[in-house]
């Protein structure tokens, strides 16, 4: 008998579950450890660390799709890749607006250098 899971196709009976999770926490950790280590014992110049931790994010973040998400190649995980893609769209247009609107205002509300002299000067001075 099938529960709900396995009939829409989201979790099918013949994955591993438990060694798809312990796989992904093992390799998860794997990552983090590494890049923690590069960076703390500052192995690379500073150019070379930063894309060796960029590629660590990028390899734990394929790894948790995967092993976490169950998403991969077959054509029956095709909904929930298109679930995340518009998540992350959505959170790309989130945080892009918010720095947008942040920087624009900060950009408006900051005193030029002839308009903080001027207010200097009608204060005298702190």
């Amino acid at each position: 008998m099938k529960n709900y899971f396995e009939e829409i196709g989201a979790w099918p009976r013949s994955h591993n579950i438990a060694g798809s999770y312990a796989v992904g926490f093992a390799l998860s950790l794997m990552l983090t450890f590494a890049a923690y280590e590069f960076v703390v014992q500052n192995a690379l110049p500073h150019g070379w660390l930063v894309a060796v931790v960029v590629g660590a994010a990028i390899l734990q973040f394929i790894v948790q799709v995967y092993c976490f998400l169950h998403i991969g190649t077959d054509s029956s995980t095709r909904e929930r890749l298109f679930a995340l893609s518009f998540a992350g769209l959505l959170m790309l247009i989130l945080v892009s607006g918010s720095l947008w609107i942040m920087f624009d205002l900060n950009g408006r509300m900051r005193p030029d250098s002839t308009q903080m002299v001027q207010y200097m000067n009608d204060q005298g001075g702190f």
